[in-house]
């Protein structure tokens, strides 16, 4: 049974989004464009069943980090980042530390999301 997906996004016009969204909150790192890996979309991803673009985004590793890359989560539908997943896969969003989220918060908020799916 093959179901047509309706994208509202282009993987390079989530690749700009991931770009701009490092660019504004300082972050390291190189989106390579030139990977078919770089931009991935899925249908639904983690507890939630909304599209996303996976976007990752290359490092150099420190001693603290278990891998060489992170991973911008952007929302199909709204073309905003929704939060990173760190090398080491712990969720972080610096967006919402502007909102005066602490990461407690932030926890406790992405907890509650995923006990209401």
């Amino acid at each position: 049974m093959s179901e047509k997906i309706n994208k509202h996004l282009t993987a390079e016009q989530a690749m700009q989004i991931a770009e701009s969204y490092k660019e504004k909150y300082d972050l390291s790192g190189t989106i390579d464009g030139t990977k078919e890996r770089t931009a991935k979309f899925y249908n639904q991803f983690d507890d939630s069943n909304l599209p996303v673009w996976l976007v990752m985004v290359s490092i150099i590793p420190t001693i603290f980090e278990a891998d060489d890359e992170y991973t911008i989560v952007i929302s199909d539908a709204e073309a905003q980042v929704k939060y990173l997943i760190d090398p080491n896969g712990h969720y972080y969003a610096p967006h919402t530390k502007e909102d005066g989220l602490t990461d407690e918060e932030f926890d406790k908020l992405w907890n509650e999301d995923s006990e209401n799916n």
